[in-house]
């Protein structure tokens, strides 16, 4: 497209040329034509007149026979001739009385006749007569007397070239006229060059590159072309800086974790990460579908606004912000982020509160109404009282590591200091852990055994009292979820990668209820209980702190457990 356009700037150019070369030459014929008739031929006319004057004084002068026939020749006849002026003087019958010689060529019989004729019609005659390439001016005239007078004078040698100028102008004009379009072509090309060079470093700039040109131009155009060289650095810079914005935003996008998608008040999607296609299923899912209408609806109503979605188990935000004069047009942006955590922490806060509170109601108003039944007197019986007094004391200690467990998960919590470290031997902790709990579980009629290598176990760098409040845990875990008849299995082993050992792997193993799927999903959260048959028996807090205990160490549990064949949880504490 662009071609043709500067082609024909050069056509309009050669038009231009030739209409400016007709209207000169149309300008120059009518003023040679002008200047030839009016200037000359006027001035012309006026000299045969005059002579004409002369002649018709003198043929008075003949006929009143004052003068000789031979004397009117002399006078009309000179030898000398400057003003190129010849007479022909005849009486009425047409009879020649005295002529010019000079005239001889131009006053045949013929053409006197004819003149003759002309005058015996009318008093004058003024004619242009073309004779043998050459152009006479004839006056002629009748006496009152009669007679006829005849003056001619041929033109000028400038008026006559003029003339001829005239005529070949209109001959020439054509061909000069094609030379004069063909050199303006020719001109006009080496004239547009450099713009065209200009024209194809402007197509390259637009394209983003690096274009320079040549400075060896004629005249101002060696100016434009190195004004047009520091342009396309800025601009090409300008470009580069663009560009590289546009992709560290790119990778800044797909960097997220949240989604974005950028829509333009035509429908039309103009921008979208790779975390806004996983969080809402692809571009062909309901939620995709829900989100883009939401932005087309406030695209529409010009009003921001958010909302909340569920893509299978997890829960969507999306929050619609507007973006006025995006790519020409309003357009609005979608934030979408995973909710699911959050909403899942509230409903854990809530339950949270909800357990705690049902777990000090509970000994609480077991306290209160054997204190009652004590204060008012309504046991009587000493062993009876004595048996209140008991369960008041269980229930307080029950309440007692209730509150010294929240306390220590707490501060297991919120307390960012590491444990001390000591050097530690595994077997003997292991050992003292058995002699320490055999007999809790025999009284419950349940078999603990312990399982550990006959060689030492490798020394670990670990916190004593911790790494022993765990395996208790679990230990209290087992007893409390597994039936009489049981058997519980305390142990440490060996961990090794590759067969280089890495670690001690401590575990209890236990063939008691187990748990589903769910339960051991949620096994570590606060208050929670697989088996609520259970629920006197502890606080629901024990594997909570365990987590948080190892989460310190930086130590991961493990589980493995099935309904109704048991549960083992093991960590692996590393050898340094």
């Amino acid at each position: 497209m662009r071609k043709r356009e500067g082609m024909s700037l050069l056509a309009k150019f050669c038009v231009v040329m030739a209409l400016i070369v007709l209207l000169a030459g149309a300008v120059i014929y009518e003023l040679t034509g002008r200047l030839s008739r009016s200037t000359f031929t006027l001035s012309d006319r006026k000299e045969l007149e005059s002579a004409a004057q002369t002649a018709r004084e003198k043929l008075a002068l003949y006929n009143s026979g004052w003068l000789w026939q031979m004397e009117l020749q002399s006078i009309v006849n000179p030898t000398i001739n400057p003003g190129d002026v010849f007479l022909l003087l005849a009486d009425s019958s047409g009879r020649v009385i005295a002529y010019t010689e000079l005239g001889v060529p131009y006053f045949g019989s013929s053409k006197l006749r004819y003149y003759l004729e002309q005058l015996r019609t009318g008093s004058a005659i003024n004619l242009s007569v073309q004779d043998n390439n050459s152009l006479v001016l004839i006056h002629g005239e009748r006496t009152e007397a009669g007679d006829y007078i005849l003056a001619g004078k041929p033109l000028r040698v400038f008026q006559w070239t003029l003339t001829n100028f005239r005529n070949k102008l209109l001959l020439w004009l054509v061909p000069v006229l094609l030379l004069l379009i063909a050199v303006f072509a020719f001109a006009g090309r080496r004239a547009m060059r450099p713009l065209k060079a200009l024209k194809a470093a402007a197509q390259d700039v637009e394209q983003g590159k690096a274009a320079l040109v040549t400075t060896d131009m004629p005249g101002e155009m060696a100016d434009v072309a190195s004004a047009f060289n520091h342009m396309s650095a800025q601009v090409s810079k300008t470009i580069r800086d663009l560009n590289q914005e546009k992709e560290n935003m790119l990778r800044i996008l797909e960097g997220l974790s949240e989604g974005v998608l950028t829509m333009t008040e035509d429908g039309r999607v103009l921008q979208r990460n790779r975390a806004c296609l996983t969080l809402l299923g692809g571009e062909d899912a309901p939620a995709y579908q829900e989100v883009s209408d939401a932005l087309r609806a406030a695209l529409k109503q010009k009003r921001e606004g958010s909302g909340k979605l569920n893509q299978g188990k997890t829960v969507l935000q999306y929050d619609i912000t507007m973006l006025p004069g995006l790519d020409g047009q309003n357009g609005a942006i979608a934030c979408i982020r995973d909710i699911t955590e959050g909403e899942r922490l509230s409903r854990t806060r809530y339950e949270y509160v909800a357990n705690i509170s049902h777990e000090l109601r509970t000994p609480l108003a077991n306290m209160r109404g054997l204190a009652e039944g004590l204060r008012d007197g309504l046991v009587t019986d000493e062993q009876e009282r004595m048996r209140y007094y008991g369960i008041i004391v269980d229930e307080v200690r029950r309440l007692s590591r209730l509150v010294n467990d929240l306390l220590e998960l707490s501060g297991l919590q919120s307390n960012p200091a590491a444990f001390e470290m000591e050097k530690v031997e595994p077997t003997e902790i292991m050992w003292e852990l058995f002699d320490l709990n055999k007999k809790s579980f025999a009284e419950k009629r349940q078999t603990l055994s312990l399982e550990v290598p006959e060689e030492e176990l490798p020394s670990i760098i670990t916190n004593e009292d911790r790494l022993t409040e765990v395996l208790t845990i679990f230990l209290d875990n087992a007893r409390k979820y597994t039936p009489e008849g049981g058997k519980i299995v305390l142990g440490a082993e060996l961990s090794e990668t590759d067969g280089i050992v890495t670690g001690v792997r401590f575990f209890v193993r236990d063939n008691g209820i187990g748990m589903d799927e769910e339960s051991s999903r949620l096994v570590f959260e606060r208050f929670h209980q697989a088996d609520k048959s259970h629920a006197g028996q502890g606080s629901g807090l024990g594997l909570s702190i365990a987590r948080e205990i190892l989460l310190k160490l930086n130590v991961q549990i493990q589980l493995k457990t099935k309904p109704g064949e048991g549960s083992e949880f093991s960590f692996v504490l590393p050898v340094p």
